[in-house]
């Protein structure tokens, strides 16, 4: 693929797929005149011809060709986080080379594989990896069905339902915290401010790798997230510790948490991740997902005595989502119980005489059971 700017707002589009039954590359061009956004649509769309009218060729229709074209669409959405393109990456080195009209069986040998095997390291396979890859191929497969490739998706949730996952349950204690936090203050600084939030506000890490500075409202004190994964629009407070460092962002910084490369030069925290990972083993806490973080703020939400409803809303979740998510501990549980006003009690003559101060001093009789 290729695009080339041959003068003012007009550009030079050239496209090339390999086309498995002629054995040789196909290609087209074409010259557009526009934005280099309208070239770039233009040179999607001649790139998805190209490669359905390969698809549909008659030796040509692997699962890669059909990861080819989702990938692409995701690129251009600015849809593709560096963490869901290795996913995808992973599901094409497995069933790429599966021609589309016997992937449903093969995927069902293949599922079945990944449920029964334990992983590299000899763990037990976790539901929630099956139900990725699961999800990875159903959402490949819908783009052929809008694309016209395929008539209908064959991964549907009745041949391939969705397994029952166990929610993670991992809390950071203070000594944890304490570890972790002086390890990024060490050795990557530059995304201490964006775990301080995580761990306070429960956010997914696409909402603010990519958040610009015209998202937080310093009046407000909210930061304003429109495209969250729940399909809805969503307002994230800001504790009073980190309003210093959301008006202390340099203005010509466009992003809210940012690595500064030199003067006047920064880059979103698209690769958040793996300074995580590099920080949290060094810390002593390799079991720690930067995911956990979100449920970590909720519980500590919830136990700070917010309402359910109001940290869903900032959260972005559905009725019930907020009692699977949270980090659950009796023992806190029970240390932190409130009980309601009891009926109190006195023995006369081998009466019980009750008394409720809560119903208006209505006074029962208990006759004692001979001892």
């Amino acid at each position: 693929m290729a695009l080339k700017k041959i003068g003012h707002n007009k550009w030079h589009v050239r496209v090339s797929v390999r086309d498995g039954r002629l054995g040789y590359p196909i290609s087209k061009q074409a010259t557009v005149t526009g934005t280099h956004a309208e070239a770039a649509t233009v040179e999607a769309d001649m790139f998805n011809e190209l490669k359905a009218r390969s698809l549909t060729s008659e030796y040509a229709n692997t699962f890669s060709d059909a990861v080819d074209l989702y990938v692409k669409k995701l690129r251009l959405q600015g849809k593709l986080s560096r963490h869901h393109e290795h996913m995808v990456g992973l599901v094409s080195r497995k069933l790429g080379h599966i021609r589309l009209e016997e992937f449903t069986d093969q995927f069902a040998v293949y599922r079945k594989h990944l449920i029964l095997s334990p992983t590299e390291h000899g763990k037990a396979r976790g539901s929630a990896s099956v139900n990725r890859y699961t999800a990875i191929v159903r959402a490949v497969f819908n783009y052929l069905v809008d694309l016209e490739i395929v008539d209908k998706n064959p991964i549907t949730a009745f041949k391939f339902p969705k397994l029952a996952e166990q929610p993670r349950d991992r809390y950071l204690n203070q000594d944890e915290r304490l570890r972790l936090f002086n390890t990024i203050r060490e050795h990557r600084p530059e995304i201490l401010p964006i775990i301080q939030y995580m761990i306070t506000v429960p956010c997914r890490v696409s909402e603010l790798t990519k958040a610009k500075q015209e998202q937080y409202n310093s009046f407000t004190k909210t930061i304003y997230i429109p495209d969250s994964k729940a399909g809805i629009p969503i307002h994230k407070p800001v504790p009073e510790e980190m309003l210093n460092y959301f008006n202390s962002i340099p203005s010509d910084c466009p992003y809210l948490f940012y690595q500064k490369l030199g003067e006047g030069e920064y880059r979103p925290l698209t690769h958040l991740r793996y300074l995580w990972d590099y920080c949290r083993k060094k810390a002593g806490v390799p079991d720690i997902r930067i995911h956990d973080l979100r449920h970590i703020a909720a519980t500590d939400l919830y136990e700070a005595g917010n309402a359910e409803r109001a940290i869903m809303d900032i959260a972005g979740w559905k009725t019930t989502m907020l009692s699977t998510y949270r980090n659950k501990n009796s023992l806190r549980s029970a240390q932190k119980m409130v009980f309601s006003p009891q009926v109190t009690t006195t023995v006369t003559n081998g009466y019980i005489a009750a008394s409720n101060t809560n119903a208006c001093d209505i006074t029962q009789t208990l006759r004692l059971a001979a001892v």
